[in-house]
């Protein structure tokens, strides 16, 4: 079987400060050593394995970042969560890298090439430092991807590139290495030339494992990658953030990978969650909707930018993270796109997050018909895109309603030319409001039409409403 290895020598480096203009470096505080480095710190000097005082002497300006695997973890798992629809076989291999069953696959994308110009443009869109591998064992493309050798599909040629591999690149102890090293064995050649049965009397068990994964001559069993239904990101700051203007780079990546990753399976969400973090307490939860839903992330980042206007940081971001939990179908795009001249137009739909957006979700409201004749009961609000609420059995309103409503009645004492009426409403007597009142269509003396309403053994003329 043929495997495909991705190997980020700068995974976290690169998730957490993509800025490259800065010397930078990951240390592992177990031993205080580097284990990944920009460009601009090797273009310094500085290298791998080096300590914390060597570093310093050399690139007196250099960043360091404490190794944080969880980090790794949560951005392998992204990362194949979007290969997903690329290939089918992944296997996570935290911290470093990620294995692609490649077999199957080259068939789908016609042919070798392909399938790694495929990769290679989706990691591309990351912005992650990616070396590839190819190898009949997961180990061997492991291992051809660390040594950077060029990529090929035939067996033949696979076996000769592994054979020059430096045993530094191996994934032994170090002891192991070293013991090899006394023996005058540098290369994988010299420690092949050995035979197995040799390697596991002379050695531990676990040198002879490695040796017969990394030929294919034992089984090396991997688990596989489920993709979740649902979208989520969450990115470790480098340090602190105080305001809106340095935080939204960062929420803009994030919804670039939500993009990505609706635009992949044809879905839109109507709702994102983005989560605040500060170095103490409570993160802060912002829910931003788009009514019918959506996928571009220029859209959303216009309303998330109007979301933290109205609701701007009230402490340092350390941390933050993106989700989308509800998942739906991509609606058929109702555009002219025969029409070369056409220009994009706000829709509905787009005002009406907008404006939630910048005022909140409880005060972007619409009208909406109740079956109920009392004029006051008669409309309630509802979410701006709801459809209304019909009893198929409920008679339809009366037509005749004025366009505006007062708030309530008000004593009318000015001379008025009924029109039509009168029309009696005697309702309410179910829910305690009873309501019994004879209405008129008039024309007061201004000209204008007027909706009024006297009730049984009272007197006085009350208006209701004026029609437009």
């Amino acid at each position: 079987m043929l495997w495909l290895y991705l190997y980020f020598p700068r995974l976290q480096l690169e998730t957490q400060e993509p800025d490259n203009s800065l010397p930078l470096g990951i240390v592992d505080e177990r031993d205080n050593r580097l284990v990944q480095l920009n460009e601009t710190a090797k273009n310094q000097g500085v290298t791998h394995g080096m300590g914390l005082a060597t570093a310093a002497a050399l690139c007196p300006t250099i960043q360091l970042l404490p190794l944080k695997e969880s980090m790794a973890q949560r951005r392998i798992e992204e990362l194949a969560q979007g290969l997903y629809d690329l290939s089918g076989d992944i296997s996570p291999d935290t911290p470093e890298g990620l294995w692609l069953g490649a077999t199957r696959m080259v068939k789908y994308h016609n042919g070798f090439d392909n399938y790694c110009k495929s990769i290679r443009r989706f990691l591309e869109r990351q912005n992650l430092t990616c070396q590839l591998g190819a190898g009949t064992s997961p180990l061997s493309a492991r291992l051809l991807a660390k040594a950077g050798a060029p990529l090929s599909d035939q067996p033949d040629a696979l076996a000769r590139a592994y054979r020059q591999c430096s045993l530094a690149l191996t994934d032994l102890p170090l002891s192991t290495r070293e013991h090899l090293h006394r023996l005058g064995i540098q290369t994988m050649a010299g420690l092949l030339a050995l035979p197995l049965k040799d390697l596991s009397r002379r050695f531990d068990a676990e040198l002879a494992q490695y040796v017969g994964r990394l030929t294919g001559q034992l089984p090396h069993p991997l688990p596989f990658f489920q993709p979740p239904d649902t979208f989520r990101r969450h990115r470790e700051l480098p340090h602190e953030l105080e305001t809106t203007q340095r935080l939204m780079p960062w929420v803009e990546r994030l919804l670039a990978e939500l993009e990505a990753f609706l635009q992949a399976r044809e879905q839109v969400v109507k709702r994102v969650e983005l989560r605040l973090y500060p170095r103490e307490g409570e993160p802060t939860a912002l829910t931003i909707g788009a009514a019918r839903g959506e996928s571009r992330a220029e859209h959303w980042l216009s309303l998330t930018e109007l979301t933290l206007e109205r609701q701007p940081l009230n402490a340092p971001v350390v941390a933050l993270a993106l989700s989308a939990r509800e998942l739906l179908p991509r609606p058929k795009d109702t555009g002219d796109c025969l029409d070369p001249h056409s220009t994009a137009k706000l829709s509905s739909d787009q005002l009406v997050a907008l404006l939630q957006a910048r005022l909140g979700e409880d005060r972007v409201r619409r009208l909406a018909v109740q079956e109920d004749f009392r004029p006051e009961k008669a409309t309630v609000e509802r979410d701006p895109l709801s459809r209304a609420e019909r009893f198929p059995d409920s008679p339809p309103p009366p037509s005749l309603r004025p366009g505006f409503l007062l708030d309530a009645p008000q004593p009318c004492r000015q001379p008025l030319e009924i029109v039509y009426g009168p029309e009696r409403i005697a309702t309410g007597w179910w829910d305690q409001q009873p309501q019994v009142r004879d209405y008129y269509i008039a024309r007061n003396k201004d000209g204008q039409w007027c909706w009024v309403f006297r009730e049984p053994q009272q007197s006085g003329w009350f208006m209701q409403g004026y029609f437009a």
